[in-house]
C-alpha cells in the first residue's frame, strides 16, 4: 500500500473531519465571537457555510472511495459489495448531515457531530470485509 491509497484516503478524512468540525464550530460562535475568535463557522457564516459543507462531503467520499480503488476495491466487483455499500452509507450520511443541520439549534449540531462516531465502524467495516472476501477464494 503506497500513496497512491493513503493520501486520498487522508485527504477524504481531513475532508471529513472540515465537515464534522464545522458543525461543531457552529455551536460555540456567539463565544467565539466575544472572544474575538476567527472558527470556521465564523469565517464561512450561516448562508456560506452548507455549500462548503457540501463540496467537502464530496472531497471526503471521493478521497475514500479514491483509497479504496486504488487499493483494488472496485466498485463492480462482488467481493467489493461491502465497500461500496459502506461508502454509500457515508455519503448518505454526510448528505444527511449538511442538509438537515440547522446552524443555529445547538442540540440539531452536536447529534450531527456525535454521529461521526458511527461512522468510522461501518467504513472500517466495509473495508475489512470486502478485502477478507477478496482474498478468500484464495484460501480455498
Amino acid at each position: 500500500m503506497g500513496l497512491a491509497v493513503t493520501a486520498p484516503l487522508y485527504g477524504g478524512c481531513v475532508a471529513w473531519t472540515l465537515v464534522y468540525d464545522t458543525l461543531y464550530a457552529h455551536q460555540d460562535k456567539r463565544d467565539d465571537a466575544k472572544l474575538g475568535l476567527r472558527s470556521s463557522a465564523l469565517t464561512l457564516g450561516d448562508d456560506g457555510t452548507k455549500p462548503v459543507l457540501a463540496l467537502w462531503s464530496a472531497a471526503a467520499v471521493a478521497g475514500v472511495g479514491l483509497a479504496g480503488h486504488n487499493a483494488g476495491l472496485h466498485l463492480l466487483d462482488a467481493a467489493s459489495l461491502p465497500f461500496a455499500v459502506a461508502l454509500g452509507a457515508f455519503a448518505s450520511h454526510l448528505a444527511w448531515q449538511v442538509t438537515t443541520a440547522d446552524l443555529n439549534d445547538t442540540p440539531n449540531l452536536a447529534y450531527r457531530f456525535r454521529s461521526n462516531a458511527h461512522m468510522a465502524p461501518v467504513l472500517l467495516a466495509g473495508i475489512s470485509t470486502s478485502k477478507l472476501l477478496q482474498v478468500a477464494p484464495a484460501c480455498s
